[in-house]
């Protein structure tokens, strides 16, 4: 029926976001009712037009079958047997034109199936990678990152999903916008080059453009434009935006198999290196808010960084596997 609509997942299914069950749920309703695939089909159009759904709509059924009541009853069949016929053809008809609307249904909901459908490139902690997008965009994926797009990437606009860091190299094609959507902050691209940083343990969200010009968009408004070197940072505790200039050479050092420091906290120095070596490190309170670093890492070993940190600061490490534990010399 039109008032049991499933409305909440035609958008999903339309900005190709809705899982298998949903659509399984979209095609159980269209199966219930034939003129449900004409509505839905109609709310498509509408919102390709708009990117707008309608209202739901609210067709009075019981009043529409009391009318095809009243019709059936004003006339009487002059022969009987001849009404029987007539009544049979019409009834093997609709059959028929059941048949063919399911087949369209079905049809229907594939496309939009395959439409649903992503592609995901996932790096673990201690990897990164590099990909080609269908567009010709290049991508840099750091490590324990996420990126996921739909198959249909580029048939009418370019939007992908990321989780972690990445920096983008996007080519230029102005009648198919370009969005990163990442938490907080959203960017919308105009042909350039940047680093994005979002890690869900860390409390910050950070894009930096290399080259070019990004949008940054919250709440669906974008409230600024960055160039090239300049950074958003958001603080995802307090919502605040802070914009500044950074280089971005430092920031996506990782892309060229280097880690760069500079006047680094220690506790933000152990976050990066846990992720460029893909362990995991405990490190003394005692150390925290008072050693900050100036360094570069392209080749080094663990145990050589760590050896190297050893000359600047009092600290001693214990290896154990994959777990480190860093504490304080007094």
């Amino acid at each position: 029926m039109a008032t049991e609509a499933p409305w909440h997942i035609f958008y999903k299914c339309f900005q190709n976001q809705a899982t298998p069950e949903e659509i399984a749920e979209i095609k159980n309703w269209v199966g219930k009712d034939l003129g449900n695939l004409k509505i839905l089909d109609e709310v498509y159009n509408i919102y390709s037009i708009s990117t707008v759904l309608p209202p739901p709509l609210k067709p009075d059924k019981q009043k529409a079958w009391s009318a095809i009541d009243q019709k059936i009853l004003s006339k009487t069949p002059s022969n009987s047997l001849t009404y029987i016929v007539k009544y049979a053809v019409a009834i093997a008809s609709v059959l028929i034109f059941c048949l063919v609307v399911w087949g369209v249904i079905d049809s229907y909901l594939q496309l939009n199936r395959l439409s649903c459908q992503y592609t995901e490139i996932v790096t673990l902690q201690g990897q990164k990678t590099s990909v080609t997008l269908p567009d010709s965009s290049k991508v840099w994926l750091n490590s324990a990152s996420k990126l996921r797009y739909p198959t249909d990437f580029n048939a009418k606009k370019r939007e992908i999903i990321l989780t972690g860091e990445a920096f983008f190299e996007v080519h230029k094609d102005k009648s198919k916008k370009f969005r990163v959507k990442c938490g907080d902050l959203d960017i919308d691209v105009y042909g350039t080059s940047f680093n994005v940083k979002n890690y869900s343990d860390e409390n910050f969200q950070a894009v930096t453009v290399a080259e070019g010009i990004v949008g940054i968009v919250t709440n669906s408004k974008e409230i600024k434009r960055l160039t090239k070197g300049e950074q958003a940072t958001l603080d995802k505790v307090s919502g605040e935006i802070v914009f500044n200039k950074e280089n971005a050479d430092v920031v996506s050092a990782w892309k060229n198999n280097e880690l760069i420091f500079r006047n680094t906290p220690i506790d933000k120095v152990m976050k990066s290196l846990e992720s460029w070596y893909g362990v995991q490190i405990t490190i003394d309170n005692q150390l925290i808010g008072d050693h900050n670093y100036t360094f570069k890492i392209k080749t080094e070993s663990f145990r050589e960084v760590l050896e190297m940190l050893q000359v600047m600061t009092p600290l001693e490490f214990k290896i154990n596997g994959k777990d480190i534990e860093i504490k304080y010399i007094n």
